[in-house]
């Protein structure tokens, strides 16, 4: 079952000590006719990560909405590596839903940036943030076969790789970063989802992320039940950026559904799969020692997050091996 945070628990675990420092840390919100023309047309709700759990999903979902729409391109990493750019350059990745009640982007380096939470408070107080996590050793593992994906490193050894970047353990401090969030937005206006329950009903995940979004959570879209591998390489790079062309161009054409339609056919689908090579089959499996390793990192973190959650357990095999 998919929840929100508990409100009235996390309420009692601020302090006054930290409402101040966090109040403190608050950028000056503008106050001008422009700056609100520019809400107008700028994102109403924001995914904020964590990276590697399901965000993908969540934005292909939204996008689908008829009453919604999706920058362009999905992560803008505006509040996190582009502030400087100001609002206006930010905004302008929307112009084509500007018409929409709802607007999204899904940006998972805001999530563990500390400067994010009150830049994004800043820009709009009433934003809406969903917040994606997933096992944190898990999350780790999939942040190493993106990495080797995306041509950073060659397929190493998962103990290389977390040698070499610290950002496989900083984005699993789930507690540290979601606190930074809701003391600066305010428990209402955040969502937290799990991405394993997600994968268990995607509809249903949907649905409550339209409802949060105050979109109609009666629709139901094919791209909702659409096969995705996180961690495929295609084996024909160019095949893969000319299909993704062509799946833009329908999605820019409110085709979103249509698209999955297609994609599910048998010689799409056939196509597709051919040119997908499985990087678990490539990159060597995390072992037992990197898990305790990991889990030896996240125990303090992985403890405290329940309660932040308005949960009793969590359904992560390192929250099972953690109260064995």
């Amino acid at each position: 079952m998919l929840r929100l945070v508990n409100t009235a628990k996390h309420r009692t675990t601020k302090t006054n000590q930290g409402t101040k420092m966090s109040e403190q840390r608050r950028a000056p919100s503008p106050d001008t006719t422009e700056s609100q023309e520019l809400h107008r047309t700028g994102p109403t709700l924001i995914g904020i990560g964590a990276q590697k759990c399901a965000s993908t999903f969540i934005h292909a979902a939204i996008g689908a909405h008829p009453d919604a729409a999706v920058s362009d391109p999905k992560e803008i990493d505006f509040f996190s590596a582009y502030f400087d750019r100001g609002y206006s350059w930010y905004c302008g990745h929307f112009a084509t839903g500007a018409e929409k009640p709802v607007r999204f982007e899904a940006s998972p380096s805001y999530f563990y940036d500390p400067r994010c939470p009150a830049r994004v408070k800043a820009f709009d107080p009433d934003i809406k943030i969903v917040c994606l996590l997933r096992d944190p050793i898990a999350r780790a593992y999939s942040n190493h076969l993106h990495e080797v994906i995306k041509g950073h490193i060659p397929p190493l050894p998962f103990a290389q790789g977390l040698a070499n970047n610290p950002a496989y353990v900083e984005q699993g401090f789930y507690h540290r970063h979601l606190s930074r969030w809701l003391d600066t937005m305010g428990p209402a206006q955040v969502l937290v989802l799990l991405a394993e329950e997600i994968s268990a009903d995607p509809i249903a995940a949907a649905q409550t992320v339209y409802r949060f979004a105050g979109l109609d959570d009666a629709y139901v879209s094919p791209v909702l039940t659409e096969r995705r591998n996180e961690s495929d390489r295609a084996r024909s790079p160019l095949l893969r950026r000319a299909l993704r062309a062509g799946g833009d161009q329908l999605r820019k054409a409110g085709l979103e559904d249509a698209l999955a339609r297609v994609k599910q056919t048998g010689p799409v689908a056939t196509l597709l799969q051919a040119n997908s090579q499985n990087m678990r089959e490539v990159v060597p499996p995390m072992t037992e020692r990197d898990r305790e390793t990991l889990l030896g990192i996240f125990a303090d973190d992985l403890r405290a997050l329940p309660d932040l959650l308005g949960r009793e357990s969590l359904p992560w095999d390192s929250w099972k091996a953690l109260n064995s």
